[in-house]
């Protein structure tokens, strides 16, 4: 048997975070981790979604029913990641959700 979702991702959410000059700093804090498959998309997916004006580094799949909120950042491999379009039930079949990504720059 072979794991389907071998890699883990950090959730990161936005928070208010103590400075210590009694003031605090909006700094993205990790919130919790997600079992899923990291993949890089192919050529073909990235020249479609050129056309369409998105851009596309990595597609996340994970668990259909996985709560990821569009505000989150996304960590993997030490590089935060951000939705770069809605997510998608793989053949429909309710099983795997497939998330489209682009890095934070």
């Amino acid at each position: 048997m072979y794991d389907e979702f071998p890699h883990e991702v950090t959730l990161k959410v936005l928070k208010n975070v103590p400075n210590g000059s009694g003031g605090v700093t909006k700094k993205w804090v990790p919130e919790r981790n997600v079992d899923c498959f990291v993949d890089t998309p192919s050529t073909n997916r990235l020249v479609e979604a050129s056309k369409l004006g998105i851009t596309i580094h990595r597609d996340l799949y994970c668990e259909y029913g996985e709560e990821i909120p569009t505000t989150v950042r996304i960590e993997y491999e030490g590089i935060d990641y951000v939705m770069s379009g809605d997510t998608e039930d793989q053949g429909g079949m309710h099983e795997v959700l497939r998330i489209p990504l682009k890095k934070v720059t």
